[in-house]
Order: structure tokens, then C-alpha cells, then sequence
């Protein structure tokens, strides 16, 4: 059946089609966005003639609507008539303490639908909905280590600095190259709603002050546990912006070369613990990337 609980939206239809309701009812107003989502739903999903899967869309497109305070009667009307005609109920009727269970729910569904609902309310779509920044554009950004936490391992994985080295690292400036958008999500109904994150690689070296294209010329790539130093992050300014970025050029050369067309796994989210994960990327990098590494451990070492 696809349901994990006799509930409205305990179902794997109800969970996938959420997102399209937050898109269309986004992007359009109320009577376009249901004409969309109807005209998706029929080619793409199922029809009256389904019951069990019709009820899953049409009971969680109401709930949706109402808890966003754009209930129409009309949809209102009918889902209140699919729940009186007892529209799929034979569905659950092989097991009759679920089948109870369920007529509860609906029982209640019922009477929240019937219920004033609420003021309307904001739809948000929580989706990078544009992309940031041109393929080939060299950006820099600082470390901040000072006031975070030293994480001594990353899923599982211990990382190669100990916390003295974490902390010295505040303030320093990586540097990172955008290669391509990956588009993680795109909405059917409305195609222009899609998820836009950013393919960066890592250059393999710190740097105390803003590097120029120059700086860049002869430094490798960081080991982000894909070729080249790939890895996928939030296309979201904010979180760059705290980091006092700045986009030192472009370099276009062997960009096309720069992904290979599989799956990538690395993800640095900024929004997490972007700088353990940026440092370690780069520490564990080829001796030769990371002379930096052990003229610290020397200077320390000798302290």
C-alpha cells in the first residue's frame, strides 16, 4: 500500500508529492497551482480509478491547503465527500483493528476540514532557486576556527590536526574553483522551482592574506575524497558571506575535464562543519601540498 500509518499523510505518496505543493502553490496562485498539480497527478501518478493511491493525493492536498490557510471550498467539499461515500476505505478492511484506526482518522480529518482554518500563511520553498556564482569563478573565503569546536573526527573518520593547529587555522583564506551547478531537485509541476548547489574543487594550500590567480598557478588540488578535488555544497551567499569571500578571477582551463560524469559524494556543507572538513581535505593531501602542515608541527615542536 505504500503507508506506514493509518494517518493522512503516512504515506509515500502523500511525502513525495509535498514538495510539488510547496512549488506550485509557490510559484502560482491557487486555482492555476491546482489545475498543475491535477494535470501531473493524472499523467504521472493515478486517477479516481485508483482509490487507495487517490485518496493518498487527494486527502493530503487538502490537509496541505488547509494548513496553509488556502483551503477552497471546493476541495474541501469533495474531500469531506470521499470520506462520507467511504471512497477506499475497503482498501484497509483486511484487518479490521486497522480499518477502525483509519475510519478514526478520517473521522478527524473530517472535522479539521470543517473547522475554520488559520490565516494564510507564507508558502516557502526551501530551495537554493538560483544559481550563485559563473562556472570558472575563482573565489576565496576565511577559515573560522577561533570560537568553533575542534571536531577530532569526521563521520568516523579521525582527522590529521590536533586542536592547537585547528584553532591557528582562524582566519586564513581557502580557495576554491566553481566547475558546474548540480541541480538536486527540479520540481515537475513547476520546472522553473529547482535546488541549486554548487560544484567547487578545493585548491590544496591555506593562505594568510587574499591570494591572486598568480598564488594558484603551481597548487594542486585538495583531497575531498574525489578526483580533483571536487566537492558539492549549499548555493547559499550567506553562509560565504560570513566568510568574507571574494572572487579573485576565472580560470576556465581544463574545466571540462575537471568532473568526471559519475556521482559525486564529497559534501561540504557550510552550514555544518565546513572548516574541520575544509582543513583535513587539505592536510591529507600529497606531501608535497602540504609543506604548510609540517613547518606548523616544526614551529610547534619547538615551543
Amino acid at each position: 500500500m505504500g503507508a506506514w500509518s493509518v494517518s493522512i499523510t503516512g504515506n509515500d505518496t502523500a511525502q513525495d508529492l509535498k514538495s510539488e505543493y510547496q512549488a506550485a502553490f509557490y510559484y502560482y496562485d491557487v486555482e492555476t497551482a491546482l489545475q498543475k498539480i491535477d494535470a501531473y497527478v493524472r499523467e504521472e501518478f493515478c486517477d479516481e480509478s485508483d482509490e487507495e493511491e487517490w485518496c493518498n493525493y487527494y486527502y493530503s492536498l487538502a490537509d496541505f491547503m488547509w494548513r496553509k490557510g488556502i483551503l477552497t471550498d471546493a476541495v474541501r467539499d469533495r474531500a469531506v465527500q470521499m470520506i462520507d461515500g467511504g471512497f477506499g476505505l475497503e482498501l484497509w478492511a483486511e484487518d479490521e483493528k486497522t480499518l477502525k484506526k483509519r475510519e478514526k482518522a478520517l473521522a478527524d480529518f473530517r472535522e479539521k476540514l470543517l473547522s475554520p482554518q488559520g490565516e494564510r500563511k507564507k508558502i516557502q520553498v526551501k530551495l537554493f532557486l538560483s544559481s550563485v556564482f559563473d562556472v570558472g569563478d575563482v573565489v576565496a573565503f576565511q577559515l573560522k576556527t577561533a570560537e568553533k569546536p575542534y571536531i577530532s573526527d569526521i563521520y568516523g573518520r579521525e582527522v590529521d590536526f590536533d586542536e592547537a593547529f585547528f584553532k591557528a587555522c582562524d582566519g586564513k583564506y581557502m580557495v576554491a574553483r566553481k566547475v558546474e551547478d548540480h541541480i538536486s531537485y527540479r520540481s515537475h509541476v513547476v520546472p522553473e522551482v529547482a535546488d541549486h548547489w554548487i560544484v567547487f574543487q578545493l585548491y590544496g594550500k591555506m593562505f594568510d592574506e587574499f591570494p591572486d590567480l598568480l598564488d594558484l598557478s603551481h597548487v594542486g588540488w585538495a583531497n575531498t575524497g574525489e578526483p580533483n578535488g571536487i566537492f558539492i555544497c549549499e548555493s547559499s551567499l550567506f553562509h560565504l558571506k560570513k566568510r568574507n569571500y571574494q572572487i579573485l578571477g576565472q580560470d576556465l582551463k581544463n574545466i571540462e575535464d575537471a568532473i568526471e560524469k559519475r556521482p559525486i559524494n564529497s559534501h561540504i556543507f557550510f552550514s555544518f562543519i565546513p572548516d574541520t572538513q575544509l582543513i583535513q581535505a587539505i592536510v591529507s593531501a600529497p606531501p608535497a601540498k602540504r609543506a604548510f602542515f609540517d613547518i606548523f608541527k616544526k614551529k610547534n615542536d619547538h615551543t
